[in-house]
């Protein structure tokens, strides 16, 4: 792997190139916020970021934070260093991106010179994990608060109820939803009391009136890439996941997800597409490879568009009752729960999650992808490092091999690029392409 392989993505709505401007006000709140000693959090995805502005913690995110060292190249010299103190290279790349950081900052003691963030990720007072998707996420922060960092740690315990059971069984779903509103009030627990303040429900409500209006209006843009041509691609997808994951309850995220909405439904209107002759539309399964985002503006100048990525996709939309603040959080997680339960997918890593992740393996929601989204081939990242998201993608080819949709599998890693191998990989991708023309014609 050399750095003349990677290239920057380019996008293709104004909204999403706002995102310049966008991400580094975030991080700067964040930032100078650090310098008045208040409390500071480090949270995994999972953690309800509404919950963390009503208590107006300051937080960061050690994921996020990967993805921008993937994203500067510079994740292979902390991952290096975690792999030289024993961790495996199996192991999440966003871990072991954190657990070398973390090894070279107390050895220092500031942060490495490398970070892509001013001074690196702020100095934590504790830890919200939570042990959704994969397994790893259990042992990341307790790693950190015993090798690392000596400060409390909260780990949430999401829910995954097997495909086999009936989540409308009044006795299955009050089970549930207890244990969820006790893990959400023993989160709240530990917050008031490592931060000195009391929750309030009022200010929370408002937040997630936000929230929801603001994932509205992400929905429906989604939606809108059934149309043909695709009005948006993976490039501006995967920049406009962040106000959805770390802003979402911001005002900022309400009008930021209004405008995409108006910019993609006026390209819809108009026959506005990432490409001027669509030949393929595909769906991406997988983490995207943070350092090499400009594959997919590679595939879009062969005249292949990803109309849907099963990684980070919000959904259906719920509608709660926000009277209660904290039984709507609970709410929304089991129904969405129920949802994907009725597609049938018995081998998804976590159903009580905030976003789709996986392969779909065994679920309807396949099906009605493929013809809703008029898809006619899919690439499926084999992550490495990330089992959870790669887990049953060969069963999902097959699948959609039935369906007559092609399929290609390549290996490579969300954040470590030392096994990105460009020339071999455009190479399968250029052969891919074939396929679906071959099957076009009428050929096996």
């Amino acid at each position: 792997m050399s750095k003349s392989e990677m290239s920057r993505a380019k996008r293709h709505l104004e909204t999403t190139a706002k995102m310049k401007e966008m991400l580094p006000r975030f991080f700067m709140r964040m930032i100078e916020r650090r310098f008045s000693n208040e409390p500071l959090a480090w949270c995994m995805v999972g953690v309800p970021p509404e919950l963390l502005k009503a208590f107006d913690l300051l937080f960061e995110w050690p994921e996020n934070f990967g993805t921008m060292c993937a994203s500067r190249l510079v994740a292979p010299r902390f991952i290096e260093v975690a792999e030289g103190d024993g961790y495996s290279p199996e192991l999440c790349s966003y871990v072991t991106n954190t657990m070398g950081y973390c090894k070279l900052q107390k050895e220092t003691g500031e942060a490495p010179p490398e970070s892509p963030l001013p001074g690196g990720m702020g100095n934590p007072t504790m830890l919200l994990g939570s042990g959704f998707i994969c397994e790893p996420r259990w042992k990341w922060f307790q790693s950190i608060a015993t090798r690392f960092i000596d400060i409390p740690v909260y780990s949430s315990d999401p829910l995954a109820p097997p495909w086999d059971i009936d989540p409308k069984d009044p006795r299955i779903e009050d089970h549930y939803l207890t244990l969820m509103r006790e893990d959400l009030a023993n989160q709240i627990e530990f917050i008031e009391k490592h931060t000195g303040r009391k929750l309030d429900l009022n200010l929370l409500r408002e937040i997630l009136e936000r929230s929801h209006e603001a994932l509205g209006y992400w929905r429906d843009t989604l939606a809108l890439r059934k149309a043909v041509p695709s009005p948006m691609g993976s490039t501006d997808y995967f920049h406009a996941i962040i106000p959805q994951m770390y802003l979402v309850g911001d005002e900022e995220a309400v009008v930021f997800y209004r405008e995409m909405y108006e910019e993609v439904k006026d390209r819809v209107e108009q026959g506005i597409g990432v490409v001027e002759d669509e030949k393929y539309r595909l769906i991406w399964f997988g983490l995207p490879p943070w350092f090499n985002m400009g594959v997919f503006n590679y595939l879009e100048s062969l005249g292949a568009v990803f109309a849907y990525e099963s990684t980070y996709n919000v959904g259906d939309y719920f509608e709660v009752d926000l009277s209660d603040p904290l039984e709507a959080i609970v709410k929304r997680t089991w129904q969405r729960a129920v949802k994907m339960h009725e597609f049938g997918a018995e081998t998804m890593p976590e159903l009580c999650n905030p976003a789709v992740f996986g392969g779909f393996s065994g679920s309807s929601l396949l099906e009605e992808l493929v013809e809703d989204f008029k898809l006619n081939g899919a690439v499926l990242h084999l992550t490495r490092s990330c089992r959870a998201v790669s887990f049953g993608e060969v069963h999902t080819k097959n699948r959609l091999a039935k369906l007559g949709v092609p399929g290609l599998i390549f290996e490579s890693d969300m954040a470590d690029p030392r096994m990105w191998s460009d020339a071999q990989i455009k190479t399968r991708l250029h052969a891919f392409l074939e396929t679906i023309d071959a099957k076009k014609r009428g050929g096996n």
